[in-house]
């Protein structure tokens, strides 16, 4: 049996599928929220975090930013009952956090998760793939599932990240190179979580896109570092080396697998070489494979992985279905989705292997393999790919 062709025969019948498993993870998650995160949002709610330390900034300059105590005066400051915890994100995440301090935080908050909720649903707007039922199913699943609406219920950043990476692939494939590096710019409020992306466009022959993403960056730390000072760089240099002890960071992370020295070193060495590899095989055929391939390397490189910075893995999965993927992938990316939605229960571990197997799959197949497996499936489709196709040639950037 031609297993490939039995299920894309039935792809409306997984589309609704799909549809009503994300409505089920939905209400349980709206159950959740309602029932925990909600009422315990000065103690669970990160925003408050970067409330406290844009506050921070107004009232002590940038140059204590990172200063532990003044951010802890600020969030307590807040009321009773607001817990403090060190804010780690970069100076980008505060410019953008500012304007709400203008508003009670009790309003700020509600506008500031009305932005969260919009970068998800336009990151889905601009990447998930499909006919119309299959995107409303990839819609319904990709809120349902929890790492994405723990991120929304504690206003953590990753959905800007997330739609920044979103919207330079669009840009991208609209042949808007330079307007794709700016957006791409946008990681820099969480840029862990996309740090080889942009290796991965250059190495792919997206020179442009890179040289844009470049400029903005390099104009976004010479404006940060000239906001610090000495001092503020080197109290952020203390806080991040506190940071790297605790457990909470590492958690999902390789380094709390296997821990730090050398061997995280090689670890991170093989990320790296895996994501080059990945972006050279797929030069000059799209954006979309080599972004997927700096988002998985990325989150296998990094030392601070946290639960909600899984939603990127739903990014990197879309962008590899544009991209005429193998049955072998296909089943990586349902598996990858199961254990993300339980991966409080399953903990680190396979989700790293499924990291691994998904980056490797991006090197040893290939973008001629991705051409004659669609031909193979469709009898009438041409070898070649039209323009319009993530296949085909893009030099133009």
């Amino acid at each position: 049996m031609d297993w490939r062709r039995f299920f894309e025969s039935r792809r409306k019948l997984w589309a609704a599928a799909g549809l009503w498993g994300g409505i089920l993870l939905i209400a349980f998650d709206v159950y959740a929220a309602v029932v925990t995160y909600i009422p315990e949002y000065a103690v669970r709610n990160d925003f408050r975090l970067a409330y406290g330390a844009a506050l921070d900034t107004e009232h002590n300059s940038y140059g204590h930013l990172y200063d532990l105590a003044a951010q802890k005066a600020a969030v307590e400051g807040l009321g009773p009952g607001f817990y403090w915890s060190a804010f780690l994100n970069p100076p980008p995440l505060v410019w953008l956090v500012t304007p709400f301090t203008a508003l009670p935080f009790n309003v700020a908050i509600v506008l500031w998760s009305l932005v969260i909720f919009g970068a998800l649903a336009l990151t889905w707007y601009l990447v998930a793939p499909g006919s119309a039922l299959t995107r409303v199913a990839f819609g319904a699943m990709w809120l349902g599932l929890f790492p994405v609406a723990f991120g929304l219920m504690v206003g953590q950043p990753v959905a800007l990240v997330a739609i920044a990476v979103a919207g330079c692939w669009w840009l991208a494939e609209r042949d808007r190179p330079g307007l794709a590096g700016l957006a791409l710019s946008l990681v820099a409020v969480k840029p862990q979580l996309a740090l080889f992306v942009p290796l991965c466009l250059v190495v792919a022959g997206h020179a442009r896109v890179f040289g844009a993403w470049l400029l903005a960056s390099l104009l976004i730390g010479l404006v940060s570092l000239a906001l610090l000072g000495h001092d503020g760089l080197l109290r952020y240099r203390d806080a991040l080396a506190l940071a790297s002890g605790w457990s909470i960071t590492r958690g999902y992370a390789v380094s709390g697998l296997i821990g730090t020295g050398p061997q995280l070193y090689v670890a991170q060495a093989l990320a790296l070489g895996g994501a080059v590899a990945a972006a050279w095989r797929w030069r000059h055929t799209g954006t979309a494979v080599p972004i997927a391939a700096g988002i998985t390397a990325s989150l296998l490189f990094t030392p601070y992985v946290g639960f909600q910075d899984f939603a990127m893995l739903v990014v990197a999965g879309w962008l590899v279905l544009r991209a005429q993927p193998s049955t072998a992938q296909v089943v990586i990316l349902v598996i990858g989705f199961c254990l993300l939605e339980v991966a409080l229960l399953v903990l680190a571990v396979p989700i790293l292997i499924a990291e691994v197997v998904l980056l490797a799959s991006l090197i040893f197949y290939g973008p001629r393999r991705a051409i004659r497996d669609s031909a193979l499936s469709d009898p009438n489709a041409s070898l070649k790919p039209s323009g319009n196709t993530p296949l085909a040639p893009s030099v133009r950037n």
